[in-house]
């Protein structure tokens, strides 16, 4: 009995340390990341859950070399930093292995830039251009949602909050398994989210968007059926109006798709994926004042309004195969994807017009990676894309080349490094304005050193890109074209992290950008941020502050920016939490100029959420 009392504490602690040593490796992004596709970033599940992540930008505010800013429209885009947030045609979303984004413009954001992350188990951010195993259209950027696996939840959910700008959200979920063939995990969730109001010349403007979402699971065997819905009813915020904003305005958009995936062969792997998308998006803005009008593009007239209707739909299969042997993985991939849209738009007091066009997307890729040890490879791939569109528009081929190497040589460094040869497509949006648009030709070298302590880790990451045949916005005419002069973009990252016990977590980062246009400042190029994970007995901390410097543009100055989030966690049981979350605390978050008068605004506006959450 003296021997057990005097090692109890010891065995007790040690079975705390098994138990969370065993449920680091359980968690789900171990087996669904791909370290040979980019320099990764990791939201556990448990991070998504401390930091009360209610929405996707709640995440997408904190990634380096990147800024979330909102534009006129009100609408979420990811700008690369020293840039001006407007359509971003590089940045892919995806839910699991299907991506969603809009075919005309070729961007996720406007109708998916506020989806709930209740259902998300882990989120996976891929930085380094082109990755080719997950077989997309050019990316900058790629963030993958993986939701939660009904195995693991076998049980319901209930969760909802109140916000102090008059926003509101529910959402609930079941997953269950059935049995070891069959499973199915059900989301549904509504939220409505209001900003503060802004004044601008003799107009008062302020956003609300209303948001509703849904998403099916199932699983039998090796067959899996995933559907999912997004809904969304909003202001356009500052619109495209010539002074204050538009007098009325709104904006409806929806985007479904269902996707089928199935596993073949005695050892899994042959993969295929059948993927449908509907989406339609209507947007309407009036002017009644005298004196002010919209303005409208393709071509660029002043109205007092118009409507515009758009309906898109996208289809395609996928198929892919793996051969791996002791110290080699081969993987090939085919694609075939059709898509479509239509655009009906009447101007009040302009020239109406009515459009469509279509094309087909060929694909095929080959990687390889060459295992000197478990952990230790060479990766080499290439591409082919063939887009052959109707009409004026010239058919585009396109060759990605990227090789790489990965080096863990001790549990104390480890390195990688990628090379990359690609090109940016010109999408729809931008060819409507001119047809004679050429490809982005691109080059890239990243790489990415990390030092490993017992409970601390330093990485550093940087990278440089060299673009020809930029695609970019005349903000005169409002027509894309090709500019002359070759962008050259430089970036660097440091990141430290540690733990200091087991219920406490640091991160921190900084990152610097620069170009060769010295002369042209459209966004920050310096940025950072610091996290605090805590835990103590029944409660969870997280504090986030944000931090992106500040720039001068046309005649006035944007200020640094510092977003300031808290949340405070309490377990009332095992089933049941609440929490208050406090965004932009200081109220210093980093403000967004329109460039066509002085209004400046916040993407992310200071407000105080209740949130309750209930397993059941």
């Amino acid at each position: 009995m003296l021997v057990l009392f005097l090692t109890g504490q010891s065995y007790s602690n040690s079975i705390t340390d098994i138990l969370e040593e065993y449920r680091e490796k359980s968690e789900l992004s171990k087996k669904t990341k791909l370290e040979s596709e980019g320099h990764l970033i990791i939201f556990t599940r448990e991070d998504l859950e401390k930091m009360q992540a209610y929405t996707l930008e709640d995440v997408l505010k904190i990634i380096r070399f990147f800024i979330l800013q909102k534009n006129m429209l009100g609408e979420n885009v990811i700008a690369y930093a020293t840039m001006y947030p407007i359509n971003n045609t590089t940045i892919r979303l995806y839910i699991n292995d299907h991506e969603v984004s809009s075919v005309y413009r070729r961007t996720p954001f406007p109708i998916w830039g506020e989806i709930p992350l209740d259902f998300v188990d882990h989120i996976e951010i891929y930085q380094g251009e082109s990755a080719i195993r997950f077989n997309n259209e050019t990316a900058g950027l790629i963030i993958k949602l993986y939701t939660k696996p009904p195995e693991r939840e076998n049980g319901g959910y209930l969760g909802t909050f109140l916000s102090s700008r008059k926003g509101y959200g529910i959402n609930s979920y079941y997953g269950k398994e059935l049995d070891d063939h069959t499973s199915f995990f059900v989301y549904t969730g509504k939220n409505s989210i209001r900003w503060k109001k802004y004044r601008n010349e003799y107009k008062d403007i302020r956003q609300e968007i209303s948001n509703f979402f849904t998403y099916t699971y199932f699983r039998y065997k090796d067959l899996v059926f995933e559907y999912s819905g997004m809904y969304k009813d909003a202001d356009l915020f500052r619109g495209f109006s010539y002074r204050g904003a538009p007098d009325k305005d709104d904006f409806t958009g929806r985007h479904n798709y269902i996707s089928l995936t199935s596993k073949h062969l005695d050892d899994r792997s042959l993969k295929l994926i059948l993927f449908y998308d509907d989406i339609k998006s209507y947007t309407y803005q009036e002017s009644f004042t005298p004196l002010n009008f919209i303005i409208v593009s393709n071509p660029t007239e002043y109205v007092k309004g118009y409507e515009n209707s758009t309906y898109e739909k996208r289809y395609g299969i996928e198929v892919y195969k793996n051969f791996s042997r002791p110290n080699n993985e081969l993987f090939l991939g085919l694609k075939y994807q059709r898509s479509w849209y239509k655009i009906d738009e009447i101007r009040y007091g302009g020239i109406s017009l009515f459009t469509q066009n279509s094309e087909n997307l060929y694909s095929i890729f080959v990687e390889n990676s060459y295992y000197f040890s478990p952990e230790n490879m060479l990766i080499a791939g290439i591409k082919y894309d063939r887009y052959e569109r109707k009409k004026q528009f010239r058919d585009i081929n396109g060759l990605t080349a990227r090789v790489g190497i990965i080096l863990f040589s001790n549990h104390f460094i480890s390195f990688k490094s990628f090379a990359s040869v690609y090109y940016t497509p010109p999408v729809f949006l931008e060819i409507v304005t001119q047809p004679s648009l050429r490809k982005q030709r691109n080059k890239i070298w990243t790489s990415e050193i990390t030092f490993k302590g017992k409970n601390q880790k330093f990485g550093i990451v940087g990278g440089y890109a060299i673009t020809k045949n930029q695609i970019v916005l005349n903000p005169v005419t409002l027509a894309y074209y090709n500019e002359n002069t070759t962008l050259r973009y430089k970036f660097i990252s440091f990141d430290y992290s540690i733990k200091a016990g087991k219920n406490t977590k640091i991160i921190l980062n900084y990152f610097l950008a620069d170009t060769n246009f010295d002369d042209v400042e459209l966004g920050p190029d310096q940025g950072g941020h610091i996290k605090l994970f805590y835990t103590r007995n029944r409660f969870d901390l997280y504090t986030g502050l944000v931090y992106r410097k500040g720039y001068s543009v046309s005649t006035y100055r944007i200020k640094d920016g510092y977003d300031l989030t808290t949340a405070l966690t309490f377990h009332i049981d095992d089933s049941k939490e609440i929490s208050i979350k406090g965004d932009n605390l200081l109220n210093k978050a980093l403000k967004t100029p329109t460039l066509i008068d002085n209004f400046k605004y916040s993407t992310v506006d200071r407000r105080f959420t209740i949130i309750f959450k209930w397993f059941f």
